[in-house]
């Protein structure tokens, strides 16, 4: 995507009142929303002062300090261009901090795959968590049934599943990952039929083995296998649609109540407090992680 100055200067200034108000805010916090009635994510979005609780006045500063920073020209309201040029640049920075981690969870795997730590990985220690990723995907593909989003649907009825639930965070790159069955099949099933057998999944591992090595000694070197991922996630970035998300026009539409082109600060608020009363799920005005506890009441239909 094409990151303009106004995009730019839109999020340096986000950046800069959140590294001010959340310094003591454990770990990364959430740059683009989006997490429904994801209530552990709705406050690591929006808790400022770290203290695992959001307030109605915490949450409406919130809102208030990224209003004011999209409102880049300050007059005071929101344009289509400002609103789509924050959003886009706020994307931007997390599929950016997202590829960050995941590069260092792929150096990590490969220093599980080194057994014998000599800096390389044979195609013997390649082969043996081969055999591992082999047997825990045929398991994701035998339980996939009843392991799909109905039963995350139902599960979040209840306490238990709501935790659950909120204890998932969103994946913005969506990369495959054999621990899941959508995800073993992405990885494994050449043909698309919806089923990985063995001739195929070795097929699929001998040319990840051939395509990672690309000096052809053999054994696969920390950078070479760090150059096979960085390739796939630079090309799953270069498809996602960051530039031209229809949605952002769409919900610049909704929020802007009297279509004059120009959303007020009342106007975007509208959306906030719906925001925070479907997180505020015991509707005591603040929240916390025992909103989290309750289950999320039913989508509208």
């Amino acid at each position: 995507m094409k990151t303009t100055v106004l995009a730019s200067a839109c999020l340096g200034t986000l950046l800069l009142s959140s590294a001010v108000s959340a310094q003591s805010t454990p770990g990364p916090r959430p740059l683009v929303g989006g997490h429904g009635n994801n209530v552990l994510a709705f406050i690591a979005e929006h808790d400022d002062n770290g203290d695992g609780r959001v307030t109605w006045q915490e949450f409406e500063t919130f809102r208030r300090n990224r209003f004011d920073a999209t409102d880049s020209n300050k007059d005071g309201t929101v344009d289509e261009a400002e609103y789509v040029a924050e959003y886009d640049a706020r994307v931007a920075a997390e599929i950016d901090r997202e590829r960050a981690a995941q590069v260092e969870q792929t150096k990590a795997r490969f220093a599980a795959l080194d057994t014998d730590k000599d800096g390389f990985v044979s195609r013997a220690e390649f082969d043996s968590a081969g055999e591992k990723t082999w047997q825990s995907g045929k398991q994701a593909l035998a339980s996939k049934g009843g392991g799909g989003k109905a039963t995350t649907s139902s599960e979040a009825r209840t306490a238990a599943g709501a935790q659950r639930f909120d204890n998932q965070r969103r994946s913005r790159l969506g990369m495959p990952t054999s621990h899941t069955a959508a995800g073993f099949l992405e990885l494994y099933d050449e043909n698309g039929n919806g089923e990985v057998d063995l001739a195929e999944y070795r097929r699929v591992r001998d040319a990840q083995f051939a395509r990672t090595d690309s000096n052809g000694d053999g054994r696969l070197a920390l950078d070479e296998y760090l150059a096979e991922f960085e390739t796939r996630v630079d090309r799953r970035i270069a498809a996602l649609d960051q530039g031209s998300d229809r949605q952002v026009h769409v919900r610049f539409g909704v929020l802007d109540a009297d279509k004059d082109g120009r959303m007020t600060f009342a106007e975007y608020q509208v959306s906030g407090k719906r925001l925070f009363e479907t997180a505020d799920r015991n509707k005591d005005g603040v929240v916390d992680a025992a909103d989290a506890k309750v289950p999320a009441p039913a989508p509208r239909r």
